[in-house]
């Protein structure tokens, strides 16, 4: 059964310009190893909406295991912790199994 997993992020506004270029290389990089990941799309706000969040993701997995092991992946625990949680001012999240 497809899961799918969705991120929306708000840079803080000190935010070098540029940053979200590096994020989405680094978790475009990183889905293209996953196993069971079907579907990956992310990077900056296409900025159509003026209150919309900066950075989004949308993945597809094949089932709940393979975002289970996309969570537990050490380079994705990197990406979070370098490039992604320093900067983020809010964050939403949403899962959909189904």
């Amino acid at each position: 059964m497809p899961f799918r997993h969705v991120v929306l992020l708000r840079w803080q506004p000190e935010t070098p310009a540029g940053h979200a270029d590096a994020v989405r290389e680094a978790l475009l990089a990183l889905a293209a190893t996953l196993d069971g990941c079907e579907s990956y799309a992310c990077g900056p706000s296409a900025g159509v909406v003026p209150a919309a969040y900066d950075f989004g993701l949308v993945a597809t997995f094949a089932s709940k295991d393979g975002w289970d092991a996309y969570m537990a992946d050490p380079e994705h625990d990197r990406i979070r912790a370098e490039l992604i949680n320093p900067h983020v001012a809010e964050r939403a999240t949403w899962q959909l199994e189904g």
